[in-house]
């Protein structure tokens, strides 16, 4: 039987006193009923209702309510997400519409209707056809602007669309900033008119008009909420962060064997090896943020309520974590998720203690495999395999957070064998499909990925024992002969990377192929960063040498390589989910392009990894604060912005910088902004 709704809107009054008509008896044939208040005799007949309150307070809500349920206050305030809170003056009444309404005439107090919470028929119709009006004023706008602005204002519009600003922006932006006119119609422009359908599209080919080109994939994983998180959501929602998770976050990085995770997980018990409670909500937490948040009312740049519910599922996993008595292998991966959702949350003084945590599990779960989780009786190679996914998987997460910030490696490299290798040259791979996005899907290889991205940290565990190295105890020779050796292994493995890790202007690379080929140019970054750094203090005399200007070619040169992968990966895939880690690594490409910003080629890559960056900072907050970094550094050293920038900066121009910024983003700043 559907189980009916019950809106109760004065708390205070529950259980007061005895009611004339049962709850019951006014409810037969109804599928939601409204009651002011709720006696004592139709408390048990609540419990077969869907309860939403309208309350003056969650501590009153939680008095009345938590003896019926038999539920704790934290308990109680998990079940708040599936209920709807209102939290209204004690002289909430309902108006009827009137001028004022006959309620308010006759208590003679102010009449205030507010007209966003009149659900009725009329009221919806007449609110919706004042939001069509004004979305064809700004499509007609939008249109005006692209046919009379001049190149340059253009420019600046589409930057604002591709950033991913809301209609409201967008609309305030034309209104504001741009001197709509009459331009003479040359060939060049009808041209640049021509593509402007293509500019606008904002995530990529996901949303362009070729219909017959679209493939819908269905969800990637159906699995279920109970008994894996007490956050009050149902398993659709669960699933839909799952998917989205396995789909954009974890193959850039992989430390999970997907497949065995979910079998666990669609088994429903907590008693098993591949998947935990703790590692279920750590996941939840990091996904939450790749929800679309196209319905957000205000366009910010975090969906308020996707925030809160991920912090929900943080606080979550980090209480489930304290209980855990044993370490075990999703102890060891849970860690590395929740050590990445603690980076982007911004919090540097936790990530540095979970980042502490990481390492003493490496090491604990290396050296005692056997008696951190037993083994299965059916295949022991599997789990192995699984055990070397993770253990590698994690080393990897560990060593690239290292290499950005040039810190000393913290553990040594793993002892245990290589993932097993699954790709036959000649034979079909797994696919990958971009969930939800409608483009078709790709080859994948996770198997290769992670063996190469194994053997690019075998070059990073020695290049951070380098760039951790004071400057005053290394000669310019030994610097310079470092530098070229740890060069000549990155374009070694460049070279012999399998045939589908390979860039290819006929292959449609998956975004984890291209995020690898961009981590590979952030290292080089980082690398000549540190010869170029070195030489501008030992010899400040002679910062115009050779080798200096070497490294400083060929730190631009694979920032704006970067720039091109990330515009390969806008038009591939679009930039609407980008991972946390390419926000760092397009960062520490915008620093080193500000150096250049003379040549048009070093201005042309700024612009574009800026609109890049704008897009990641309406998810991550992380994010936002790189963004607002690069703009304080460029302030800061008197440099003039690109104009196609203003647009994407014009958030944070009353903002001022301070010492909490320093803190969370000023390490990043010192190790690459010379």
């Amino acid at each position: 039987m559907r189980r009916r709704n019950v809106l109760i809107y004065n708390v205070a009054s529950i259980g007061a006193d005895s009611a004339f008509r049962p709850l019951s008896s006014i409810s037969e044939g109804r599928s939601n009923l409204i009651r002011r208040n709720i006696a004592a005799n139709e408390i048990e007949q609540l419990r077969d209702f869907n309860i939403f309150f309208v309350a003056n307070g969650l501590e009153e809500a939680h008095e009345k309510i938590a003896v019926l349920f038999k539920f704790d206050k934290l308990s109680f305030q998990r079940c708040l997400s599936a209920a709807i809170f209102v939290f209204l003056s004690p002289t909430f009444r309902f108006c009827d519409s009137g001028r004022p309404c006959a309620r308010c005439f006759e208590n003679s107090i102010e009449c205030v209707v507010d007209e966003s919470n009149d659900l009725r028929r009329k009221g919806a119709l007449k609110r919706k056809a004042a939001m069509m009006e004004q979305d064809q004023e700004l499509l007609i706008q939008l249109v005006s602007a692209l046919r009379g602005s001049n190149e340059r204002h253009v420019s600046h519009l589409v930057n604002m669309i591709r950033s991913h600003a809301s209609l409201q922006e967008i609309r305030e932006y034309i209104t504001d900033h741009l001197k709509l006119g009459t331009i003479e119609d040359t060939s060049e422009m009808t041209e640049f008119r021509r593509q402007i359908h293509f500019l606008l599209d904002v995530e990529g080919p996901a949303f362009e008009p070729r219909k017959a080109q679209q493939v819908t994939h269905p969800r990637c994983f159906n699995v279920p909420a109970k008994p894996w998180t007490v956050i009050q959501c149902n398993s659709a929602f669960v699933s839909e962060l799952v998917s989205l998770w396995f789909t954009w976050n974890h193959p850039m990085f992989p430390c999970i064997d997907r497949s065995l995770f979910v079998r666990d997980m669609r088994a429903g018990n907590v008693v098993c090896q591949y998947c935990s409670p703790f590692l279920v909500n750590a996941i939840l937490a990091d996904a939450c943020a790749l929800l679309d948040d196209s319905h957000s009312e205000n366009g910010s740049y975090m969906n308020d309520s996707f925030h809160s519910l991920a912090k929900c599922f943080y606080q979550q996993a980090q209480r489930l974590h304290e209980e855990e008595g044993r370490l075990s292998l999703t102890t060891l991966q849970g860690l590395a998720v929740l050590w990445r959702c603690t980076c982007t949350f911004g919090n540097n003084h936790l990530a540095r203690v979970y980042e502490g945590r990481i390492v003493d599990a490496l090491r604990n779960f290396s050296t005692s495999r056997t008696s951190a989780s037993p083994k299965p009786s059916g295949n022991e190679q599997q789990y192995d395999n699984v055990c070397s996914i993770a253990l590698w998987g994690v080393y990897n997460i560990l060593l690239e957070n290292l290499i950005t910030y040039r810190r000393r490696p913290l553990i040594g490299v793993p002892q245990c064998a290589r993932p097993l290798v699954f790709h036959v040259e000649g034979h079909a791979g797994e696919q990958w499909a971009p969930y939800p996005n409608a483009q078709p899907a790709t080859t994948s290889h996770e198997s290769c990925l992670i063996n190469s991205l194994c053997n690019l940290t075998l070059i990073v565990n020695d290049i951070c024992l380098l760039l951790s190295q004071s400057w005053k105890y290394l000669s310019p020779e030994a610097v310079d002969q470092s530098v070229e050796a740890s060069f000549k292994r990155l374009e070694d493995w460049k070279a012999h990377v399998p045939s589908c890790m390979r860039l290819s202007d006929t292959e449609r690379s998956s975004p984890q192929v291209l995020g690898t080929h961009i981590y590979y140019h952030t290292i080089m970054i980082s690398l000549y960063g540190f010869s170029q750094k070195s030489f501008g203090s030992v010899r400040m005399s002679d910062a115009s040498t050779p080798s200096n200007a070497r490294a400083r070619a060929m730190r631009l040169h694979a920032a704006q390589e970067v720039a091109r992968l990330v515009e390969l990966r806008r038009r591939l895939w679009g930039l609407d989910r980008i991972s946390a880690p390419l926000s760092q690594w397009i960062t520490i490409s915008l620093l080193t392009l500000l150096e250049d910003l003379s040549t048009p080629e070093s201005k042309e890559a700024f612009v574009s990894l800026c609109v890049a960056l704008r897009v990641s900072a309406r998810r991550w907050e992380h994010s936002k604060g790189l963004l607002r970094l690069t703009q304080h550094l460029a302030l800061q050293s008197c440099l003039t912005l690109p104009l196609e920038t203003i647009p994407l900066y014009r958030d944070f121009q009353d903002l001022k910088w301070g010492p909490e910024d320093d803190e969370r983003f000023g390490a990043l700043a010192q190790r690459f902004w010379i």
